[in-house]
């Protein structure tokens, strides 16, 4: 399915209503650049990945427990294969660089993981949220305000 994404194919044009989140564009590849290596977009994805495994951890423990086999298969089959074929290239023909593929992929593995939990009902699905906006051709770079109020950046 992640083969299947239009990756990045929208960035500049209008966003969908459909998304999400509460979103604001942002100017360019320059700005969603910046803002998806700034601390404060870090803190953000680190947050919501946290809220994940302390679901995990405290309600479904023993499903927690295949949390690294999972991520290690996840990352060989899926997160590799993709980053090599499509975001890479696309990084570097827009003259992207490593914090745009790191960040590429630190949304979807964690996207993966809350699908890979999907039986564990209540569980936070920020990620898989973060997918649609791919889905929708966008890159969502940021937040604006403190979450889990305020917007999503998109480019």
């Amino acid at each position: 399915e992640l083969e299947d994404i239009r990756w990045f194919q929208s960035c500049g044009q209008p966003l969908p209503q459909s998304l999400p989140f509460p979103v604001a564009q942002v100017s360019g590849w320059s700005q969603a650049l910046s803002l998806c290596s700034d601390q404060a977009w870090e803190d953000v994805t680190l947050e919501a990945r946290n809220r994940l495994t302390e679901f995990l951890h405290t309600r479904h423990r023993d499903a927690y427990q295949q949390w690294n086999h999972i991520a290690a298969a996840a990352k060989s089959r899926i997160d590799a294969p993709v980053c090599d074929l499509i975001w890479r290239p696309f990084a570097e023909q827009q003259g992207l660089g490593k914090a745009f593929t790191d960040a590429v992929s630190w949304d979807v593995l964690a996207a993966v993981m809350e699908h890979a939990y999907r039986d564990c009902s209540g569980r936070p699905t920020f990620f898989l949220q973060l997918l649609q906006v791919y889905r929708a051709g966008h890159f969502p770079c940021g937040w604006s305000g403190d979450w889990p109020d305020g917007m999503l950046l998109v480019w």
